[in-house]
């Protein structure tokens, strides 16, 4: 079932336990309370009772007649209630404590025992003459007067502990009221549900229909953000996805473009060549098969580097990692590109650090290359009778730092980033075989961070580039 379905069932279920629950106490608490009241309402009458009574048997002597008095009382009571007075039952007219309750009188049972438990007076007529035990008149109201106490009065719910008409009547129009409270919730909670889910679930439908257009390849149309709620950071993040694929999806672009074209020129080449030697053109020679066999080495070395990339895209890149001496790192490969420094009469030099050389855990033939790469690049942009520097550092206790800086034209600041994306070159009119493919620098990055190391461009004292590459310090 759909979100936007099961959003309001569930709100309709939760409100529906909710309303039911409140119900049932309610309605056992009413019921309780209600209960309470009418005997708390019984026992007052009750006590009117007993003044009555009491005034009676002392008057009397004894309870002779009593059921005729109380059947006669409502009538005597209505005679006399404009007249303020009651006969021989001198107090009643006295007390205002009696005169509110006077008029509730006449609609309550009464039953009289005497104090041996004998019923003797009852309104109803069903229990006189009949005998019950103390415990079952323990609620009644005493009958007192000097002599002490002479019976128990019981009053309305004293005697039967059912409800009257009346009083169902009243339990049920509140039973009613929250039967119609209760459904009119429900129906609102379902309405309320439903707009909360049209609310909630609007953008999410509207997130999942640009994710399929995003799956076809449609990435013009970014999500509309209204809020600030979490669904406004959803469509945020999702925008943010969204230019991130367009950078990727045009980075492929390129990579593929590039990748072409590199591999285009050497094709090429080998092509024309051979084609020339067969049509007679070029001839059939040493010098001509040399220069085939350089380019279908610069084309191995092409797809092998292609192919490193793809490994550590994979994560895939294998590091047999060992001890490593930096300083004998930089220096056997200085001395490869001595005499390629020296046909430029490019001065380099090596500054190590204080001590012992500084050594780090990691795959040296994979450093080698970061540092082929590093120092073969300083020397193809610095110019005839330039200087570069090789520096062994350590910057702090857990870290090795080597840098190499050149006297070239340097990197400006807005293209320091991008010089590390592959087949990036910041120069774009050079071709590969003067500015070179532009991957050497963005597996380099690679193979450092695979090490657990990065590397930086900075500006150099000598005016052109410095490249710095941190790795961490063996621990011994």
């Amino acid at each position: 079932m759909k979100l936007k379905y099961r959003l309001p069932l569930y709100f309709l279920l939760v409100v529906a336990i909710l309303t039911l629950l409140n119900s049932f106490l309610i309605l056992q608490t009413t019921d309780d309370r209600f209960r309470t009241f009418i005997f708390s309402g019984d026992s007052s009458k009750a006590e009117v009772y007993a003044g009555l009574l009491s005034e009676y048997f002392e008057d009397q002597g004894s309870w002779d007649n009593v059921q005729t008095f109380i059947m006669e009382l409502p009538e005597m009571i209505t005679k006399n209630l404009d007249e303020g007075m009651f006969g021989t039952i001198k107090s009643f007219s006295e007390s205002h404590y009696y005169q509110p309750m006077v008029e509730n009188l006449f609609s309550n049972r009464v039953v009289l025992a005497d104090t041996e438990g004998y019923i003797v007076a009852d309104s109803a007529g069903k229990l006189i003459g009949t005998s019950h035990p103390q415990r079952h008149l323990s609620h009644g109201i005493p009958i007192m007067t000097v002599q002490g106490k002479k019976g128990v009065i019981l009053v309305g719910s004293m005697v039967d502990t059912s409800l009257t008409d009346t009083d169902e009547l009243f339990l049920a129009s509140i039973k009613r009221s929250l039967l119609y409270s209760s459904f009119f919730s429900v129906l609102i909670a379902l309405a309320v549900g439903i707009m909360l889910s049209i609310h909630l679930t609007k953008p999410m439908a509207e997130l999942a229909q640009r994710a399929r257009e995003i799956a076809l390849g449609n990435l013009s149309t970014p999500m509309d953000i209204k809020g600030n709620d979490e669904l406004a950071e959803l469509s945020q993040a999702f925008n943010e996805m969204i230019t991130e694929l367009k950078k990727l999806d045009t980075a492929k672009k390129q990579v593929i473009a590039d990748a072409a074209h590199e591999l285009r020129t050497p094709v090429t080449l080998i092509q024309g060549t051979i084609e020339g030697m067969l049509d007679g053109i070029l001839s059939f020679d040493q010098e001509n098969l040399k220069s085939v066999l350089e380019e279908v080495l610069r084309l191995s070395l092409l797809i092998e580097t292609l192919r490193e990339l793809e490994l550590i895209d994979a994560g895939e890149l294998k590091l047999s990692k060992e001890p490593i001496d930096i300083r004998s790192l930089l220096s056997k490969s200085l001395a490869l590109f001595v005499p390629v420094a020296n046909e430029k009469e490019i001065t380099i030099s090596f500054k190590p650090c204080l001590g012992n050389p500084a050594t780090t855990y990691g795959d040296f033939f994979r450093l080698r290359e970061v540092v082929d790469n590093l120092i073969s690049n300083a020397i193809k942009y610095t110019p005839t009778g330039g200087h570069i520097q090789i520096q062994e550092e350590k910057p702090a206790k857990n870290l090795v730092r080597f840098s190499i800086d050149d006297s070239g034209p340097g990197i400006d600041i807005s293209e320091r980033e991008r010089v590390f994306e592959r087949f990036y070159r910041i120069d774009k009119s050079r071709s590969s075989a003067s500015g070179g493919r532009g991957l050497g620098l963005a597996i380099s990055s690679e193979i450092v961070k695979a090490h657990g190391g990065k590397i930086t461009i900075g500006s150099s004292d000598l005016g052109g580039a410095r490249f710095c590459v941190d790795l961490p310090v063996r621990n011994t």
